[in-house]
């Protein structure tokens, strides 16, 4: 996009990059490849993006990463100094920007991105929260609140949800809602078949174990249905004990799951994605899922719950599952009705649908609140 004297928008971008690591990172270190060919962007990330005991893992760092791609990123922002918001907001001044874009994920997060986005409409600078996850998955009614206030002081907001779009929308009629698919992450390699599949169906739960995923649901299935055909594979970080998980899978007298519960190369996530018939993501809630774009990537069809983004990317019977939250007995009914077969053939209704979520799309939304500021001017 050029404006009319043919010079191309400056935009800054702020969210976490490579070398961080997670589902976030990920995100924006592709949003800014896409953007930055139509925009004049600079990104703004984390020396240091949590202090050490708030981070469950074992590291927030990549240690695959190999620094490739990263274009006009400045790392900035420190958790542990708020001086550094102030050092981001005066960069951001100086550079000329016109449109600032920050990431919104958690709470923990909030009142810097708040402050950066105060201080910048302060000077003529139009911001725009692309949001994640509006509210933390453990969010009660405080953290709720906290999160309504600070969430307020922006131009304009980003979701990939109906239901994020419906949830502000209500609280901040006047303002700009846009919505856009969860784009699909093209960056994995292509699978070189290292994995055999065994049985009659091998299932797939992938990413960081947190409790509103409800993987405890999935494993309650499978020690229901109590078929030595079916093998699951559990791929991700655990943030409790991973101790805890196997415990409970070998209490349920299950013999046919697969643990890696560590962070993984983007190599061997290919394999266990190719080996997969059907990915299942039993989530108690969500707001999206990039696991869900992943398995459209590799034109898996998904198992997931009626809730959240899941309602938007999932065609139920045509590119995957949907079911009510929070029943193990509906994820065994389901599991047991399908066939290695009837899986393959829902490839061709992926292989189209997965066409509308591009980065390209993503970027147009979001010169689309470039031409809406403009216009206002």
């Amino acid at each position: 996009m050029k404006k009319e004297n043919g010079t191309k928008p400056k935009i800054t971008l702020f969210g976490p990059m490579p070398p961080f690591r997670g589902g976030i990172s990920q995100y924006t270190f592709q949003l800014q490849k896409v953007l930055g060919k139509e925009s004049d962007l600079t990104t703004i990330s984390f020396r240091r993006q949590y202090p050490g005991f708030l981070y469950p893992g074992k590291s927030d760092f990549d240690p695959f990463f190999n620094g490739q791609g990263m274009g006009n990123v400045f790392y900035l922002i420190d958790a542990l100094n708020p001086f550094s918001l102030v050092k981001a907001v005066n960069f951001v001044v100086k550079s000329g920007c016109e449109f600032a874009i920050l990431s919104w994920w958690t709470l923990f997060w909030a009142p810097g991105f708040a402050f950066i986005s105060s201080r910048l409409r302060k000077k003529g600078i139009n911001t725009i929260f692309l949001c994640h996850n509006l509210f933390d998955h453990d969010s009660g009614f405080l953290k709720k609140f906290i999160t309504k206030i600070l969430i307020r002081n922006v131009d304009g907001y980003l979701v990939h949800s109906s239901e994020q779009k419906a949830i502000l929308n209500s609280i901040f009629p006047d303002k700009i809602v846009l919505q856009n698919p969860h784009p699909i992450y093209q960056q994995f390699p292509a699978p070189k078949g290292l994995l055999k599949s065994r049985g009659r169906l091998e299932l797939l739960f992938f990413g960081f174990i947190r409790p509103y995923k409800g993987l405890d649901l999935l494993l309650e299935a499978l020690a229901m249905l109590n078929d030595p055909e079916i093998y699951l594979t559990i791929v991700g970080e655990s943030w409790r004990d991973p101790n805890e998980l196997i415990c409970y899978s070998r209490e349920l007298g299950l013999k046919n799951v697969e643990f890696h519960l560590e962070y993984t190369d983007e190599s061997l996530v290919s394999e266990f994605f190719h080996r997969a018939d059907l990915v299942v993501l039993p989530y108690r809630s969500a707001t999206g899922s990039g696991v869900a774009t992943i398995a459209y990537h590799y034109e898996k069809p998904i198992l997931a719950t009626r809730v959240g983004g899941f309602l938007d990317t999932i065609i139920d019977g045509e590119t995957g599952f949907l079911i009510e939250a929070g029943r193990h007995d509906l994820i065994a009914e389901r599991i047991r009705s399908l066939s290695r077969k009837s899986l393959e053939k829902m490839k061709p209704s992926i292989r189209n649908y997965k066409r509308k979520f591009t980065w390209e799309s993503m970027v147009s939304k979001i010169l689309e609140f470039h031409s809406i500021f403009c216009k206002k001017r």
